[in-house]
This record gives C-alpha cells, structure tokens and sequence, in this order.
C-alpha cells in the first residue's frame, strides 16, 4: 500500500532538496582514485598515496632479474659533507642479490663488488686512480671500514633498497598518523620524466629522530622513486628556510638512465671477471 501524501512545508523541501554528501572511501582504490583526479589530499591521504606508489614501484622493479642504473649522491657522514658521486650500477635482484658499482666521478674509477652467493659474504673494494694497481681488498659491508664513506650498506644498494628504506619510514607515518605533514605539491619533471612529489616534515626528533623534512619524486610511469632529498635536525633554532635547509641535508639520491632489458649475466657479478682485476 503507498503510504498518505505527506504535507511538505517549505523547511521539510529545503531537506528534502538537500544534496547528497559524496561518501568517502578510505580504500587503497579511493585514495588513488581521489589522487588521480587531482582533488585535495589530506595530511594521511597524501602519505597513503605515497605509500600506494612505493608499494607499486617495488612490484615494478621486482619484476626484472636485473637491471643497470646509474646512481647520484651526495651525503653527509659524521656532519661533513662527501663530494657528490656518480656510479654506474648493475643489480642482480634473483636468483642471489648481487650489485656491481663503478664510479664515473668522485672516486672514479673505483669499483665495488658484492654478491650473496659467495660464502664469506664480503664485499670487494677495488680502488681508482692512483691505487688502481693495488689489489682488491674484502670487507665486511657493515663494519666501520666499509661504512666510513656512505650511509647505508651495499647490501640496501639499488632501486629495490631505496623504496625499501622509503616504505619503512611511510608505513610507520600512516600507522601513527600524527606527527608528520604530508603535502603533495604540483608534478615535476626530472631527467625527462614527469613525477609525483611530496614533502613530509616531521614535528620534532622524538618523532623522527634523524629526518626533519623529506622531499621525494617518485615517476608517474613506474612508480619508481627517482630523487630523494632529507634533511635532519639542526641545534641552531635560529636558522631557518633554505640557511637551514643548507646546513641540515645529510641525503641526496636520485637514479637516471635506468635499463631493465639489460643483458647481464653471471659474469658481470664475479669476482673473476677479468674486466675487474679485482
């Protein structure tokens, strides 16, 4: 039966004609679908988008045996800043990681050699220029040596290593949601490739203890990040923008010219390769 005729007034109509509230999905899905269509992300928003395309980006570059990147950085190591390098580098990610590293600029010509399939699971040094005659040397790749001039070691080297690094830090903020701003600014082009970017900054050390401010470009083809730039604390408070930002970046990383139809084989991460002298 249909129900009596109701008798509107003029306020129940305003209630009636009221437009219906868009309902938020909070799904991976929404958030990417909000993103993509250009509309405003909130604070968690942007570091679920974020978190999205890294996870994206590692399903990308895991699809690939090997690949060769060349790898730029410029790093601060026990508050001094190291000349920026450029490095030439093959991965192996299956069946053993293994990465192969020669430097184009900085130390150039020096040349570092890690695989898992060998036992004692060290690393080979072979140095340039004027040591260039000497003989390799192997280390440890997390002892003091080995770690003297870079901040993570060879074991974390590559793309695979970066978004890992990347994903711990924006798993931890989206399951804090507090404590750290997330903005994702306009896209960027970098080395011929458009990005999505984003800045997160953190309110004090007690929520991040080494980073206060993070800028990251990741490509909106692959997903894969392609320029990383931190900062960390400073004592000074009376520094502050680009005077602060100037005596407080201890990373800058980014890959170019990346080849995933490489066709390196086994040779290319062995100690026996006669090209290495090692």
């Amino acid at each position: 039966p249909r129900p009596p005729e109701a008798d509107l007034n003029a306020a129940d109509l305003t209630q009636v004609l009221k437009p219906v509230e868009e309902v938020k999905d909070n799904s991976d899905a929404g958030v990417l679908k909000k993103a993509l269509a250009g509309k405003k992300l909130d604070n968690l928003e942007s570091l679920r988008f974020c978190q999205i395309l890294l996870k994206d980006g590692e399903r990308f570059i895991n699809n690939f045996d090997t690949y060769s990147v060349t790898f730029h950085r410029e790093e601060r190591i026990d508050g001094d800043m190291k000349v920026p390098q450029s490095i030439d580098m093959k991965v192996r990610q299956s069946p053993h990681f293994a990465v192969y590293m020669k430097w184009l600029s900085g130390e150039k010509g020096q040349q570092v050699l890690y695989s898992d399939e060998y036992e004692d699971r060290c690393m080979v040094v072979k140095f340039g220029g004027f040591k260039r005659l000497l003989p390799g040397i192997k280390l440890d790749p997390k002892s003091s040596l080995a770690m003297a001039e870079t901040r993570y070691p060879v074991t974390e080297a590559g793309l695979g290593g970066m978004i890992r690094q990347l994903l711990k830090h924006r798993n931890a903020d989206v399951k804090r949601n507090k404590g750290a701003k997330c903005v994702r600014m306009a896209d960027k082009e970098f080395d011929g490739k458009m990005c999505h970017c984003f800045m997160v900054e953190y309110d004090s050390p007690e929520i991040s203890k080494v980073y206060r401010k993070s800028l990251l470009m990741i490509d909106t083809e692959c997903h894969l990040p392609i320029m990383v730039r931190n900062y960390t604390w400073s004592s000074d408070s009376s520094l502050q923008g680009k005077e602060l930002d100037e005596v407080s970046m201890i990373e800058d990383y980014a890959f170019t010219d990346l080849r995933v139809d490489s066709t390196l084989v086994a040779q290319d991460f062995s100690r026996d390769n006669p090209l290495y002298r090692m």
